[in-house]
């Protein structure tokens, strides 16, 4: 049976962009995930695509809670509507994966120690194969490159596959 993946990309929402301390290397991310993106609409075809909705700062259907402008979503993508850091709190997403027979995730997104850690580990635990892609998670912290750096590592010893966006596109078109 062939192995199945999805790509799942975390709250690369307006409002996370327009933070006080901005989104390290955000042009750089937002590049890095449509690429990975365009790999996947040729491939897989599973993207799906979480948004985090609160009572504040991304209020559901406000222009802050859509997906950054930058990023190319389309109307064939799945969402999934989150209120907890952890998107697999939500059964939507675990619906989804059962359902299409998905085995292994690829997960990009916003914040690196937050929601995308929270996604890993939880996907791991659930018995999925996960990869990270490492260039392709950021966060609006003053300390953003060594947050970045500590969960690679820490999710790697966790065997959670963490590579670039470039190792990536490598092994897909291999």
């Amino acid at each position: 049976m062939k192995k199945k993946r999805a790509l799942i990309i975390i709250d690369v929402q307006k409002g996370l962009f327009d933070k006080k301390t901005e989104v390290n290397k955000s042009a750089e991310l937002i590049s890095n995930i449509n690429t990975i993106i365009d790999i996947f609409r040729r491939t897989e075809k599973n993207i799906v695509f979480v948004q985090h909705t609160n009572k504040s700062s991304l209020k559901k259907d406000s222009i802050d809670w859509q997906i950054h402008l930058g990023i190319k979503v389309i109307d064939q993508d799945i969402r999934v509507i989150k209120n907890k850091s952890d998107v697999f709190k939500e059964k939507t997403l675990i619906n989804y994966l059962k359902k299409e027979n998905i085995t292994e995730l690829v997960i990009m997104g916003l914040v690196t120690h937050g929601c995308v850690q929270a996604a890993c580990l939880s996907g791991k635990a659930l018995g999925f194969n996960i990869t990270l892609i490492k260039d392709g998670h950021s966060n609006f912290n003053k300390n953003a490159k060594g947050l970045i750096d500590q969960w690679n590592k820490k999710l790697q010893s966790k065997e959670i596959s963490v590579v670039s966006t470039n190792g990536y596109v490598k092994t897909i078109k291999h």
